[in-house]
């Protein structure tokens, strides 16, 4: 009976994440969380797709990701998304309108701040998450930046750099090469040859050196993602320079704990 006892208790703790009580076999699912506020000051948007039932190994790591994203400093339990959104987003509110009344008008704008922590690809062994944020503190123009992360879905491990290797080759560095041409492609600059390509780029690396991007690559339907931050390769016209680069060609550069991730990749959820 005290072996029967125990296991139901373990059972039901297993079973429960982020206030959620659904058995642990159930799909991973989300719901929208928000908070807004809009003053003559200050515009403040916080927006994520909160856990709403799962693994519960998993719901309690993204839950735990949403708050650090958002600012790490909330004490309470995680079992409701709108005290989570009020207590980072009044914080913001507050820091934005202390700012204003520093600046006592100076603004040509009210100062805002947003921030998304969204959904970016699932399929049936992993969820990828992505946070954009962009804020007007005042001055010539706002920032903005953008991150993502991967999270193993039988147990919550979140996965960056560590499902690469040998990144200090002569072939991975022309991945990233290729990928960011692609991207200055994309916004129709033409480059013909490495020199237009650092340029553009405005770096004085040599461009077949380029460093990994500061923010972690992750997992999507169509290949592996990456992101430099306005600044750190480029000038801030150029935007967040991101690329994804087919699987296919990555392959000699993954891990194996990687490419078991990407067994079930067709298996994609819409």
């Amino acid at each position: 009976m005290r072996t029967n006892f125990i296991s139901i208790v373990f059972a039901s703790a297993m079973a429960a994440a982020c206030g959620n009580t659904q058995a642990t076999q159930e799909g991973f699912t989300t719901e929208p969380a928000k908070y807004e506020n809009k003053s003559h000051a200050s515009d403040v948007t916080l927006l994520a797709d909160y856990p709403k039932s799962g693994n519960a190994t998993l719901t309690n790591a993204v839950c735990e990701y949403i708050s650090e994203q958002l600012g790490g400093t909330y004490t309470g339990p995680l079992t409701s998304s709108d005290s989570i959104m009020a207590y980072y987003g009044n914080g913001q509110t507050t820091r934005l309108n202390e700012l204003a009344k520093d600046m006592q008008g100076s603004a040509a704008a009210p100062l805002y701040y947003k921030q998304e922590i969204k959904v970016a690809a699932e399929t049936d062994t992993y969820v990828t998450y992505t946070d954009f944020n962009e804020q007007f503190l005042g001055g010539a123009h706002g920032s903005h930046s953008m991150s993502g992360i991967t999270f193993r879905k039988s147990d919550g491990r979140r996965f960056g750099y560590e499902m690469l290797r040998n990144t200090n080759t002569e072939d991975f560095r022309k991945l990233l090469k290729m990928g960011l041409k692609q991207y200055v492609e994309s916004t129709g600059q033409k480059v013909n040859d490495d020199k237009q390509l650092a340029e553009v780029l405005f770096i004085n690396n040599d461009v077949n050196y380029l460093p990994l991007p500061e923010t972690p690559p992750y997992l999507t339907e169509k290949g592996m993602a990456f992101i430099y931050q306005p600044y750190e390769i480029a000038p801030y016209a150029v935007g967040s320079i991101s690329f994804t680069i087919p699987y296919e060609n990555l392959k000699p550069f993954l891990t194996e704990t990687v490419n078991k991730l990407l067994a079930t990749q067709g298996n994609a959820k819409q």
